[in-house]
């Protein structure tokens, strides 16, 4: 009989050491030879070493399976309740279902709004507060509101509406990950030694740029032309927190001089994705599943992500026949932000005793920029935000946002986006017009072909908006601005990068077979008579970084805007001079800067009705900042850049269409109600007065619907189209 361990298992590999043994003594008995008698003692020793062997390597095999972070299972048939392994995969599976179910059919959506008219809808920041600490925001369960949820109608989504984890009580499988959490893994606090090590690396990569800082100091050209362009090269190999920083810092054109704000702006999102075997642990790790068997919860999964950014990746994946995706974040993200912000900071206070990098405050901007990220490397944080940016447009048709129905401080699962993004879109047209104009002989090949690095000459040579359908250049910069009004003046909270990379734009037809081409998707007929049957949509992704804004910097921005449609430079800069709360400038120092903005209202801005160039007026007011080394808070910088953004958008769909003047029916009624004749903010609006600007924001908008109707249907008439 084959031997047995302490368990009862039975050890094969005993009994043929036994069968062996006897086999070779009954070959050494029968042997006639004295050589034939070594053979065999040979062939013994080589038996009992190979026993030796194979004995050790299932020892060692044995160890090495039960320190695993997760149990090997068998493959089994979803729904089975013979193996703990398949119950977790069936409850995780049918949670998850009950949860997209709830999203799609509005139950959540619901359930958030009744919390949202009981509570404030203030982002959650995760910034100065420890990830480990942040997280019971989200998990911490009030006991009053638990017994309320006893008597309300199931939901599959835990009591505290902020916690979108997995539910896990006495009825639900137990979690099959075992070992050390992929969290511990990631963000434990760096010790001594890494700081020491990332710092050596990081001296290495910027070595250069220091030690040529003089010559860049004397020679404008070499700083212009080859330093600027080596502190991008720096920053996109230094890992997240630096690509991050230098993408923010290539928006703070109060800051930086525009040359290096040209050359960061190269930065871009993409970013090299992690392994499939990481992605996978951390979703069996956030989920409970034990390993190998997250395959077997969805329908499928894509190993390959659509999208890497430097934070995270997104997956596509399928539940239930319902496409969704899942958003990972990189391995070890936390732990080396929260080095580098260390290291950023030590680094920003050097820099501020250096007279000649002194006036960029490089340590004031380096606080403002860990304040935003610290928020976006919590992927529940977004989560939160995204659910908040979705019940504040609720009511809109025609915008969107993705809908999370899970989420951890490193996952976030939530519902697909379709369409494409609106940069893709507009390049697709622009090939279009270009092709057209060629067969046309209206431009040739080398002119098309001619690619320039000056922003202006390629906005200039983008023909897109002449082939664009005109009831898509209508909705992309109508939309456009009423979103950023609505979050400006109603919600007071502002997506913080509102560029078009961040927007998709999708057709939602009436006709089942749809005028979309199945592989060319959101690409409307470029022919304008064709009756299109349907609405557009936006959907705005990346939430990771939402500004909340409070009541004074909110009307302090939209004074600034008021007074731009008043053509008031000196009122303008008055609130300009309120974006910030340590102004270090004295009443001279002010008064001088007032006078300039004056004299740049009275060259480029001359209020309503007079084609004023938003982007123009703006860039020339943060000039004018720089000069002056006027303070400014991170959340108005906020603001000025997705202004920016959206006037630069509305100029490349539609050339002709002038944000200012199309914004003069919400400006004025906020202006008639927040402030006084001589243009100062009104300290005593009531409640009352913002209710009403509440109640008439409808009838501003349909002013603005009237106005934009009667605009289009001109530019229908007499623009000059390609086709």
């Amino acid at each position: 009989s084959a031997a047995s361990d302490s368990k009862g298992n039975v050890q094969p590999i005993q009994m043929c050491e036994v069968q062996g043994g006897a086999l070779v003594l009954m070959m050494i008995l029968r042997s006639d030879t004295t050589r034939e008698r070594n053979h065999v003692c040979c062939f013994l020793v080589l038996l009992l070493l190979f026993s030796a062997l194979a004995s050790s390597a299932s020892a060692a095999r044995d160890s090495f399976q039960n320190n695993r972070l997760a149990p090997t299972v068998e493959k089994f048939s979803v729904g089975t309740t013979l193996e703990p392994a398949g119950a977790r995969v069936s409850y995780v599976r049918d949670n998850l279902d009950e949860r997209l179910h709830a999203v799609l059919s509005g139950a959540r959506a619901r359930q958030f709004e009744i919390w949202a008219s009981k509570n404030d809808l203030d982002i959650v920041s995760m910034h100065g507060v420890d990830e480990s600490i942040s997280s019971s925001k989200f998990t911490t369960i009030d006991d009053s509101q638990s017994k309320r949820r006893k008597r309300e109608v199931y939901s599959p989504f835990p009591s505290n509406i902020l916690d979108l984890s997995m539910v896990e009580n006495s009825n639900s499988p137990d979690r099959q990950h075992l070992g050390i959490s992929m969290a511990d893994l990631d963000d434990r606090s760096p010790s001594k030694l890494d700081l020491i090590l990332r710092s050596i690396r990081l001296g290495v990569s910027f070595g250069p740029i220091v030690c040529t800082s003089w010559l860049a100091m004397w020679s404008s050209k070499f700083r212009e032309k080859i330093w600027y362009t080596w502190i991008a090269s720096c920053l996109a190999s230094s890992g997240p927190a630096f690509i991050k920083w230098g993408q923010w810092a290539s928006t703070r054109y109060d800051i930086f001089p525009e040359s290096l704000c040209l050359a960061l702006s190269r930065l871009h999102n993409d970013a090299p994705a992690h392994s499939w075997i990481y992605t996978q642990k951390v979703l069996e790790s956030s989920l409970g599943l034990a390993q190998g068997t997250l395959l077997d919860t969805f329908d499928s999964f894509d190993e390959i992500p659509i999208a890497s950014g430097s934070i995270a990746q997104v997956h596509r994946a399928v539940l239930k026949g319902t496409t969704i995706v899942a958003k990972v974040r990189h391995p070890k993200v936390a732990k080396l932000m929260q080095m580098d912000f260390r290291l950023m900071n030590f680094a920003a206070r050097l820099a501020d005793l250096i007279p000649a990098l002194a006036s960029l405050r490089i340590r004031d901007t380096v606080e403002q920029f860990s304040h935003n990220m610290a928020e976006q490397a919590h992927l529940q944080a977004e989560a939160h935000h995204l659910e908040i940016l979705n019940y504040n447009f609720r009511k809109w048709k025609g915008v969107r946002f993705p809908r999370p129905f899970y989420a951890t401080s490193n996952v976030i699962i939530e519902t697909f986006a379709s369409g494409r993004i609106v940069t893709a879109v507009l390049d697709a047209y622009d090939a279009i017009a270009s092709q057209i104009a060629v067969e046309q002989g209206i431009l040739t090949v080398e002119e098309i072909s001619d690619d320039t690095e000056d922003e202006a000459m390629n906005t200039q040579k983008s023909t897109g908006h002449q082939v664009l359908p005109m009831s898509m250049a209508r909705f992309i910069v109508t939309t456009g601005l009423s979103v950023y009004l609505k979050m400006l003046l109603i919600d007071k909270q502002m997506h913080a990068d509102l560029h078009p990379g961040n927007i998709m734009i999708d057709f939602v037809s009436k006709n089942p077979k749809g005028v979309l081409e199945p592989n060319n998707r959101a690409l409307v007929p470029v022919n304008r008579k064709i009756n299109l049957a349907g609405h557009f949509c936006f959907t705005l992704v990346d939430a990771g970084m939402v500004a909340q804004l409070s009541q004074e910097e909110s009307q302090n921005f939209a004074g600034l805007i008021c007074s731009l449609g008043d053509g008031d430079g000196r009122v303008a800069g008055s609130f300009v001079l309120r974006f910030t709360k340590d102004s270090t400038l004295s009443s001279s120092e002010e008064e001088d800067f007032i006078k300039d903005m004056d004299l740049l209202f009275k060259e480029r801005c001359r209020g309503y009705g007079s084609n004023v160039d938003v982007g123009h007026v703006l860039r020339g007011v943060l000039g004018l900042v720089r000069k002056h080394k006027v303070l400014i808070d991170a959340n108005y910088a906020t603001l000025v850049v997705n202004v920016l953004c959206v006037e630069g958008m509305s100029q490349r769909v539609c050339p002709n269409y002038n944000l200012l003047d199309a914004a003069k029916p919400f400006l004025e009624s906020y202006k008639g109600l927040c402030y006084k004749k001589d243009g100062s903010i009104n300290e005593s609006s009531s409640k009352v007065q913002k209710c009403i600007f509440r109640i008439t924001m409808p009838l501003a908008y349909f002013k603005k619907s009237l106005s934009d109707a009667v605009f289009f249907a001109r530019q229908g008439k007499n623009n000059k189209r390609l086709i």
